[in-house]
């Protein structure tokens, strides 16, 4: 009996050692899935919050890009790109109606441990006032910028348009033929009445410039003139908030024709086809006469104050002739550029950035563009080769030293050109045969873009789930 209970408890002990065992066996492997789920949780939580961080870096990369090029199609197909420990493709790009570019960015990250961590994003990238630059024509044609190419916009008007202004990116002014003004509210372009006499014939007279006190859209001019029988009636309306009403008036003998106006603060500047340099006082409200020491037609006008500004006219000659006045001096001194060869042309309009940057556009001259360019210590023509675009240049606006846009008559097309600091480009424009451009004109703070180098903003960005 004995020896009986001695081997049952030897079995018993066995039986418990077993259970032991395997206990601890199971608990082993139950820890080692737990810390083996651990981790490859731990690893796709990092892999996915990296694969997010390294999207917005392929949105950084995307606006870089169309801040360089202006290009918002050039953007797609582009990756992958190496970023930490993943990398970014820009699948596509494409310009909204609203002209913002749309960029799709995928990005992936894996850590070798679980499958790439995918993270997809729609960003709407926008050119510093990308939708906010117009060109006016003939017919009544305005073409906007959309931050890669420009394009046809509904007119309320099928007159000549023959300049543009802009105070804002919602406030623009346009002006042409028998007295028409339209205006731009940031989403539609709309009349007003202008109130300008008539000729002798019945006409309205013509509006050929506009500008405004800047960052004022209550304070804006509008000039122009009718010729009949060797007479001029010239016109100067003011546009105070409300409604458009004459502010100088003239019917004289002579070419009084009012071709241009720039107003560098409330007061403001207005040249003419006679040689006159008109000023307008804001303290007394009215207009009075420069000394401008020239007789030849003035054609454009542009002050970065109200002490410095550069008048660009006809040749004489073999020369160009310029009005400028000296920083803090206040008389007008004539400026005469020799010129030889293709240069000999009509200087039609000008533009500056500042005192040491002005471009002025001319006639064209055989297969070229001719334009001039001041540094701030003189100025030097330049010839821009095209034969199939080559045209009269009517129009400029330089928003910065590597943009500046000009447009002119209608050759094979919309004569539309572009510097991006080093060169002029024809980028063109969609036109009616025969249509040609009058005037360009960006808001205040805009980048025009087309390789400008504007500043871009992230206007909106989404994820995309399940993609």
């Amino acid at each position: 009996m004995k020896q009986v209970k001695h081997n049952q408890r030897g079995a018993v002990t066995l039986i418990g050692a077993l259970f032991i065992v395997i206990v601890l066996s199971v608990m082993a492997m139950a820890l080692l899935r737990m810390a083996s789920s651990n981790i490859l949780d731990s690893a796709a939580n990092n892999d996915s919050t990296e694969a997010l961080f390294v999207a917005e870096t392929g949105i950084e990369h995307a606006a870089f890009l169309y801040s360089s090029t202006g290009s918002c199609i050039g953007l797609a197909g582009i990756g992958p790109v190496t970023a930490g420990r993943g990398s970014f493709s820009l699948l596509n790009a494409v310009v909204q109606p609203t002209g913002e570019c749309r960029v799709r960015v995928s990005a992936s990250v894996g850590s070798g441990l679980t499958n790439p961590a995918v993270r997809t994003i729609d960003a709407d990238l926008r050119l510093a006032g990308s939708s906010d630059g117009w060109i006016v024509g003939d017919n009544g044609t305005i073409l906007g910028w959309d931050g890669a190419t420009w394009a046809a916009v509904t007119s309320p008007t099928t007159r000549d348009l023959y300049d543009v202004y802009c105070t804002s990116a919602t406030d623009c002014n346009a002006v042409g033929e028998r007295g028409t003004i339209i205006h731009w509210d940031g989403a539609n372009w709309t009349n007003r009445p202008s109130n300008v006499p008539s000729d002798f014939f019945g006409r309205p007279v013509d509006l050929f410039a506009v500008s405004c006190e800047p960052g004022n859209p209550d304070n804006c001019f509008a000039a122009g003139a009718n010729r009949f029988f060797g007479l001029s009636l010239a016109i100067i309306q003011r546009w105070n908030g409300t409604t458009w009403s004459n502010s100088a008036f003239v019917f004289n003998s002579g070419d009084w024709r009012f071709y241009d106006l720039s107003c560098p603060s409330a007061t403001c500047y207005v040249v003419t086809a006679n040689g006159v340099i008109g000023r307008f006082n804001p303290a007394s409200g009215n207009w009075f006469n420069d000394t401008s020491n020239t007789t030849v037609p003035l054609n454009g006008i542009a002050c970065t104050t109200n002490n410095y500004c550069w008048v660009v006219g006809n040749r004489t000659g073999n020369n160009w002739n310029f009005d400028f006045i000296p920083d803090a001096v206040t008389s007008w001194s004539p400026l005469t550029l020799g010129v030889t060869g293709l240069q000999k042309r009509n200087l039609n309009a000008v533009s500056c950035v500042d005192m040491n940057d002005c471009w002025a556009v001319a006639d064209h001259g055989g297969s070229n563009y001719v334009l001039g360019h001041w540094n701030g210590l003189s100025w030097s023509p330049q010839l821009v080769g095209n034969s199939a675009q080559r045209e009269n240049l009517n129009a400029v606006h330089c928003l910065a030293g590597n943009d500046c846009w000009a447009v002119g008559n209608y050759r094979n097309g919309g004569n539309v050109i572009h510097y991006n600091g080093a060169s002029w480009a024809y980028i063109g424009a969609p036109v009616t045969n025969n249509v040609n451009l009058n005037g360009v004109h960006f808001p205040p703070g805009a980048g025009g873009g087309g390789g400008g180098g504007s500043s871009v903003s992230v206007i909106r960005w989404q994820e995309i789930i399940g993609n």
